[in-house]
């Protein structure tokens, strides 16, 4: 069981004053990224957290997460493959009004009044193309926002590298398998990953932002808590890529490894 001696308690009043405190509207687009723990003790676990954002986005709004498996499940099945990406994505995932997009290894789920528009066509689009459910988020004005977790959880840079055409990256190569809407295993072809690590990402797209003040911060209990337009994300990590590629010795790994 967990014990909540000496850790910060945040409320539900807590949680909502701090994401309109940052800037979180009624009628926002958000992809949202999280670690429970790093709040303290959250009263009400992470249902709370997931209450107050579709509370402060309200009907009109649209809460999107991650509920991404990595590559670890051999057959994924839209209904019932966990989420790898923390308690707050599996809550909102297991949740009846979801909207869940079919990939592999890198799905999407929303709430909200964009949910099934933003979900849709996910396999078709690419994992991180223009067209998938990040990509369309950020065309249509959304947010991303980092709840505990710092800029090495924030996915909407890939789109930016897709964009750029990196070596380091491809939509297809990869072949997977999924459960389809008729019960059948099928294989697909998902996308190939790096063999290590983004030097763009990990040194030099949050500088960037932070150069041109394109990231707000704030706190709600013990964690750190960051929003910026998803545009700007992609258009910082494409800017950055252009210059940063075509030199870079990062490469894609063999097909039908595990992705990050």
């Amino acid at each position: 069981m967990y014990d909540p001696t000496d850790k910060t308690t945040v409320t539900m009043q807590d949680m909502i004053d701090g994401l309109r405190r940052i800037g979180l509207q009624e009628g926002d687009l958000v992809q949202v990224h999280s670690s429970l723990s790093a709040f303290g003790y959250v009263e009400g676990g992470p249902d709370t957290v997931v209450d107050a954002l579709l509370q402060v986005v309200g009907p009109e709004g649209t809460v999107m997460m991650p509920t991404f498996n990595h590559g670890h499940a051999d057959v994924f099945d839209i209904k019932t493959t966990p989420s790898t990406n923390g308690a707050i994505t599996e809550t909102l995932r297991r949740r009846p009004e979801a909207h869940r997009s079919m990939h592999p290894t890198h799905p999407y789920a929303a709430i909200g009044f964009l949910a099934q528009a933003l979900t849709r066509g996910h396999l078709e689009a690419g994992t991180f193309a223009a067209d998938s459910p990040l990509g369309r988020l950020a065309t249509w004005g959304g947010w991303v926002l980092l709840l505990g977790v710092g800029m090495g959880s924030n996915t909407a840079f890939h789109v930016g590298e897709v964009m750029a055409r990196s070596r380091c990256l491809s939509p297809w190569g990869s072949t997977r398998r999924v459960l389809d809407h008729w019960g059948r295993v099928v294989e697909v072809s998902s996308g190939m990953w790096r063999d290590s690590r983004c030097p763009l990402e990990t040194d030099r797209i949050e500088p960037l932002m932070r150069s041109r003040g394109l990231i707000r911060d704030d706190r709600i209990g013990a964690a750190d808590i960051h929003l910026m337009r998803a545009a700007d994300v992609i258009g910082s990590a494409f800017f950055l890529a252009q210059k940063m590629c075509p030199t870079c010795p990062v490469r894609i790994r063999q097909p039908n490894r595990e992705v990050t």
